[in-house]
């Protein structure tokens, strides 16, 4: 029965991640006219997602692999999505931009960052595009970080 309950609370916390990126998509689409807005959203996001992890091992005495699996699991379409693209598979598509586009859009809450990237090209490509796909694997780490931290914090209050 408590095993059922903490595969429930699992989920819940995984829909409550993905919930959370879609409240930052659509944050970062109305406010990203102005930059500083937009780079502070994306800044506490980073901070939520820390937090979060913190919070799962310090409050709720959850092991770090957990912190990866809702991690992971939150970010499930953009890897989906970086993986097609990093393997080529998107080229064998009759839709090729469609992987792009979508994973853009998932993406959205980096779009203030995106000015502020050099024009570099790496293979014929901007490097804010690799900057899309490598973050689809960030932001699960970034939850981890925060499990770890509060693996090893001594501070008794959360």
């Amino acid at each position: 029965m408590n095993h059922s309950f903490k595969k429930v609370s699992g989920l819940k916390f995984i829909l409550f991640l993905g919930l959370l990126h879609f409240s930052f998509i659509f944050l970062t689409f109305i406010f990203l006219r102005y930059i500083i807005v937009s780079l502070a959203f994306l800044f506490v996001y980073g901070m939520l997602l820390f937090y979060w992890g913190f919070w799962l091992t310090k409050k709720k005495k959850r092991p770090v692999v957990f912190a990866l699996y809702c991690g992971v699991f939150s970010q499930l379409p953009a890897i989906f999505l970086s993986l097609i693209i990093l393997t080529g598979a998107s080229n064998l598509s009759t839709i090729l931009e469609t992987y792009d586009f979508l994973l853009q859009v998932w993406h959205t809450p980096l779009a203030p960052l995106f000015p502020f990237l050099p024009s570099l090209k790496w293979q014929e490509t901007p490097v804010y595009y690799w900057v899309t796909i490598v973050f689809s694997f960030i932001y699960p780490l970034i939850l981890v970080l925060g499990a770890v931290s509060g693996l090893f914090s001594k501070d008794k209050r959360c």
